[in-house]
């Protein structure tokens, strides 16, 4: 009956009556679960009146000695033929090799899913993009140094 008690508390309550049962204040407690010592109090009652205990220290001592009593959950071991996915990040290889419409001066799409390009193709874009922004900037610097050579004759 007490397990059915502890299984309607939420994670939080868990974690805060852990928290008082090492004798931390609602203010030591709020900021270890990020929350305003208002609302840690409020999660301690909740779990003071679903514990039926008659304060937070009770209520906190009954869940560790619970806590402590509920055995753990063993590993279930997966057999070999279960797949299980490879997520590291950055691949070296592309994610897909996919048709898509050209791209603009060789520049990966904008947008597209993250990854798709290996370390040495996105270098390139890289480099391709850094090249077309210092035209762009040379362009604009040497447009706006002949307008002042025009102004000032």
């Amino acid at each position: 009956m007490l397990d059915d008690r502890i299984a309607k508390l939420s994670d939080v309550q868990k974690r805060c009556l852990r928290l008082a049962a090492e004798g931390r204040s609602s203010k030591e407690i709020a900021p270890l679960v990020g929350l305003t010592h208002h609302t840690v109090d409020q999660y301690l009652h909740r779990a003071r009146i679903i514990l039926n205990a008659e304060n937070r220290r009770e209520a906190a001592r009954i869940f560790t000695e619970t806590d402590r009593a509920i055995p753990f959950k063993q590993f279930e071991l997966k057999s070999a033929d279960v797949e299980i996915p490879h997520d590291t990040g950055i691949s070296e290889e592309p994610a897909e090799q996919r048709q898509a419409q050209p791209k603009p001066l060789g520049l990966p799409l904008i947008g597209g899913p993250p990854n798709d390009l290996t370390r040495a193709q996105r270098l390139i874009a890289i480099g391709k993009i850094a090249l077309f922004l210092t035209i762009i900037v040379l362009a604009v610097i040497i447009l706006f140094a002949a307008a002042l050579d025009a102004l000032s004759k």
